[in-house]
């Protein structure tokens, strides 16, 4: 049965997701940090769904194999730190006034969790902690810091601590896969700039978490669920094949560059970059919702992570497609020594197991350290996990235990007097005065909380207003763009998709015939409105094919004045 009890084995990082169950151990030597152990196994099917635990027993016997495998032996005493995927915990950010009394600040973390967590409070394990490095004064002239609140449920803690008693080991801590990623990152300096915004991207199996990151913390996070197995269901489901071999396909397909000379891997490539197009339009959105709340910031570099790496050129894709600077990570580019134990093609997917082992000491910037295992299991799995061991103790009579009893009860007859002394006659005076107080401190909080709130909801009020502002002052007339769109479409031609992105015009339909497609592109590059216009694909099976031409055309929308100048002109005409 699990209890407190003291460590007995080295600490491992353990990653449980549907394809593999990895484990990483970090030791500090005289010669810096190195990895000791890795070793990773296949994950059993259906075991896993969603990046949860669904058999915890099956992947328990599977973590003793993984720990034979790492040298460890079947009972190694081992404690791990485990990561549990980001979109099964609720995070919320919230500012508050600096200094406030822990108690107090206790009892508004609590609130906020009653508010925005979508499940009882009691079926619940929760952590939060204060973010340091976002202390700043609010345009009111207040002080305020950001709290980071994680919650998660208690049924998704149970099923690891029932993994780990399957598997002969202590859970530590339940680490979430977002924040163990900025720690891995900032363990091996991709943080190293002050003040500098990075943006994170962990393409997962299950999901990807994008987070916005300036002096190691995390100042948005979301968790999409587009990641490794969207790509290769889709695969498969477009090849016919498992999904077993479309995960086993994406290696070997470009993303950027010559057709391949494999049919059936050109089009794996056409759906990666659907997919991972999907993917950075999620990674745009998250941008561009941040910027709508704290205003126009620049992001020094996206540091691309998780399994999703395997994709060659994926980070030449993303640059590309968002104009900022991407790069791979390496979770051990700073280690002593060990790296070697990780082959070069998934040193990218050990970010997180990396982060979830890494001390705070050994990371030159400090990140968030939340643990979502303080709480520790609920009463019902802990009933279900064993029974513990009673032990009676035997006490022989000692010579003094007589006159040890006697002056113990001369004592309790002192204590005894005066207490009623206490309840009876100075007890009830008091009471009335301090019932008094109470309720005085009471109606002053009350008050404060008041003030507090209408303070809120002014500040509210005027993000609101100047979001509104904003859109006023630099909306585009995007009505002339769709005219033109319209009247520049030859005929046998079917639209079926038009999106914009930024001042990217993408324009999507079949056609009866290529030339028809290429009309399409000269007359949009001709128009005033946009530029740059260009066939992005234009195919059929074969020449033959009677069926339509599917296509896609981009261009790009010209700036803003040109736009508004040209309306005003198409308007007064």
């Amino acid at each position: 049965m699990f209890g407190i009890k003291k460590r007995k084995g080295p600490t491992l990082g353990l990653e449980v997701n549907s394809q593999s169950l990895s484990v990483v151990q970090l030791e500090k030597t005289k010669l810096g940090v190195e990895l000791v152990r890795f070793s990773e196994i296949p994950t059993p099917p259906n075991t896993v769904r969603e990046g949860l635990i669904a058999d915890p027993d099956t992947v328990g016997s599977v973590v003793q194999d993984l720990l034979v495998q790492a040298g460890l032996g079947a009972s190694g005493g081992a404690v791990v730190n485990a990561v549990v995927p980001g979109q099964s915990v609720v995070i919320r950010l919230m500012p508050v006034p600096t200094g406030m009394p822990p108690d107090e600040l206790a009892d508004v973390v609590t609130q906020e969790a009653i508010n925005h967590v979508p499940f009882p409070i009691k079926e619940a394990n929760l952590d939060w902690s204060i973010m340091p490095a976002t202390e700043r004064t609010d345009a009111d002239g207040v002080r305020r810091v950001d709290v980071i609140l994680a919650a998660i449920q208690k049924t998704i803690v149970d099923s690891y601590w029932r993994m780990a008693e399957s598997a002969g080991v202590t859970v530590d801590r339940l680490d979430i896969s977002s924040l163990a990623t900025i720690r891995a990152l900032s363990f091996a300096g991709y943080l190293e700039h002050p003040d500098s915004l990075y943006m994170s991207v962990n393409v997962r199996h299950e999901a990807t978490d994008i987070n916005l990151v300036r002096n190691g913390m995390p100042l948005f996070t979301r968790s999409v669920l587009l990641g490794v197995e969207t790509l290769a269901e889709a695969v498969s489901r477009s090849l016919d094949v498992s999904t077993d071999d479309g995960l086993a396909m994406l290696p070997a397909v470009q993303l950027f560059g010559m057709a391949a000379p494999d049919p059936r891997t050109g089009q794996a490539a056409q759906i990666a970059r659907t997919v991972f197009g999907d993917i950075t339009d999620e990674v745009a959105r998250s941008l561009e919702f941040y910027r709508s709340q704290v205003g126009d910031v620049v992001i020094e570099r996206i540091i691309l992570c998780g399994p999703g790496c395997q994709i060659p050129q994926i980070e030449e894709f993303i640059s590309n497609r968002l104009n900022i600077p991407a790069a791979i990570a390496n979770p051990f580019g700073n280690l002593a020594g060990g790296a070697s134990l990780v082959p070069p093609e998934r040193v990218a997917a050990q970010t997180m197991v990396t982060g979830s082992v890494v001390e705070p000491s050994w990371a030159p910037v400090i990140t968030v350290d939340l643990n979502l295992n303080k709480e520790g299991p609920s009463a019902a799995a802990m009933e279900g996990m064993g029974r513990r061991t009673t032990v009676t103790i035997v006490e022989e009579p000692t010579p003094w235990f007589l006159p040890a009893m006697a002056g113990g009860l001369v004592v309790l007859a002192l204590v005894l007097g005066f207490w009623l002394f206490l309840t009876q006659i100075d007890g009830p005076a008091k009471q009335k005065e301090l019932q008094r107080l109470t309720e005085e401190i009471d109606r002053q909080k009350k008050q404060v909380t008041d003030l507090t709130k209408l303070r809120e909801d002014i500040q509210v009020l005027a993000r609101k207003k100047q979001v509104l502002d904003e859109i006023v002052k630099y909306g585009r007339p995007w009505a002339a763009v769709l005219k033109t769109i319209a009247d520049d479409t030859p005929d046998g031609v079917q639209l079926k998709e038009i999106s914009i992105t930024g001042s990217r015009l993408k324009v999507a339909g079949t056609a009866v015939d290529f030339a028809r497609v290429s009309n399409l592109a000269i007359n949009l590059g001709s128009s005033p409105l946009l530029s740059d216009a260009a066939v992005e694909y234009a195919k059929r099976d074969t020449q033959t094919d009677p069926r339509p031409v599917a296509f896609e055309v981009v261009a790009q929308v010209r700036p803003n004045s040109a736009l508004s100048s040209l309306a005003a002109s198409s308007v007064a005409k």
